[in-house]
């Protein structure tokens, strides 16, 4: 009997676990809280490093494969610091060596294809439940409910589903406040990145800034190489991230959107490029960063897990959440896979899964908390 997976959240992590499952013959459904309209709030460029894209190689259907590689965007050359002047500092800062830069929405939107209706939107889950009968059952807030054989938490850092698994861990504040832009490229603007990113560093304050070119512009290619996938214009682009310093206004100031003002308060009498760079931004937003109280412990073995955030919240300044994800989930559905083909048991493969997740998450949440110095504020203090 095929084994149904059910997934709850439909970020990175989640489809890509979703593709790998179909393309391993299991049944798979994934529901998200989200009503499906509308960019999520959730960055801009993201670099993944080759464990991603050897993920996203096995699990992903070819041609979608393809289109994803088609749409990166080089991350070589060298990783330069300057101070607020623009005089160059280093041109040796580490970073990604096989490394590509990706947008975060344009290959949300790759893997939302060819699930052939496996994704369901505006589910929002309550609570679930394991039955006596070896299924388990996803309760939804709109009253609908959803049974299979194992249930897959993917639903971020607020996972409701790590809730019910491990309830004594909590999110905190890390301390950290960043604002962050995407500024359309244009030669002035890219001259800032000439390599795998740019570092500035101010009185206080560290601005940084990332290239998202692409290699083909995202609709065009996926009108040749996916036909029917829906995929918006998204012309290449330069992302900047300042972490404010806890202490200013902005970073207590719940719910505002544009970040341009507080960052160009804070870079005045920078150059001008940087200066224009912020304010050219086509889109802004601010955030704090959350982490989890302790590092997450092992849980009781059973037919619910978890995946990506849900189970290691990594710091932004690791670089390494998608790809964490990523390797999860290609972990999780070749284990799945032995199952569904009677090679194994099921709890003793989720047992060897949940143990590999641990590690290898744990691991990455700790590479996070240690590259924070490289970025925070002076004065500013990182959990």
């Amino acid at each position: 009997m095929m084994t149904r997976v059910l997934v709850i959240g439909a970020g990175l992590g989640g489809l890509t676990l979703a593709h790998a499952l179909v393309r391993a013959g299991l049944d798979v459904a994934v529901y998200e809280a989200d009503d499906g309209t509308g960019e999520r709030a959730q960055g801009y460029r993201i670099g993944l490093a080759p464990p991603a894209l050897e993920a996203l190689r096995t699990g992903l259907p070819p041609r979608l494969y393809e289109l994803a590689e088609a749409t990166s965007g080089s991350l070589t050359g060298p990783g330069l610091l300057f101070d607020e002047r623009l005089t160059l500092l280093s041109s040796d800062l580490p970073g990604p060596e096989e490394a590509r830069a990706f947008d975060r929405q344009v290959l949300r939107q790759i893997l939302l294809g060819d699930l052939d209706g496996r994704v369901a939107f505006g589910k929002r889950l309550t609570s679930c439940t394991e039955a006596a009968d070896g299924t388990v059952t996803a309760f939804f807030s709109d009253g609908t409910q959803a049974t299979g054989d194992v249930l897959v938490g993917a639903d971020g850092g607020n996972s409701a589903v790590r809730r019910r698994l491990v309830p004594e861990v909590e999110l905190v504040d890390a301390g950290l406040c960043g604002a962050m832009g995407r500024t359309p490229a244009t030669d002035r603007f890219l001259a800032l990145v000439p390599g795998r990113g740019t570092m500035v560093k101010g009185p206080g304050i560290t601005l940084m800034l990332g290239r998202m070119q692409f290699d083909r512009e995202p609709s065009e290619a996926a009108a040749e190489l996916v036909p029917g996938l829906p995929m918006p214009r998204r012309e290449s682009y330069v992302r900047w991230v300042l972490l404010l310093p806890p202490e200013h206004p902005a970073a207590t100031t719940p719910g505002r959107e544009d970040a341009r003002e507080p960052v160009l308060e804070l870079i005045d009498g920078w150059h001008p490029d940087l200066r224009d760079l912020v304010r050219g931004a086509d889109m802004s937003a601010m955030g704090r960063s959350k982490v989890f109280d302790r590092p997450m412990p092992p849980w009781p073995v059973g037919r619910i897990t978890l995946l990506g955030d849900a189970a290691h919240l990594t710091p932004a300044s690791g670089g390494n959440g998608a790809t964490t994800a990523m390797r999860d989930a290609v972990q999780l559905s070749a284990r799945l896979a032995e199952v569904d083909q009677g090679r194994r048991d099921l709890l003793p493969a989720l047992a060897e899964y949940q143990h590999d997740l641990l590690e290898r998450g744990n691991a990455a949440v700790e590479a996070g908390k240690r590259a924070v110095p490289r970025f925070v504020p002076a004065g500013g203090e990182a959990r």
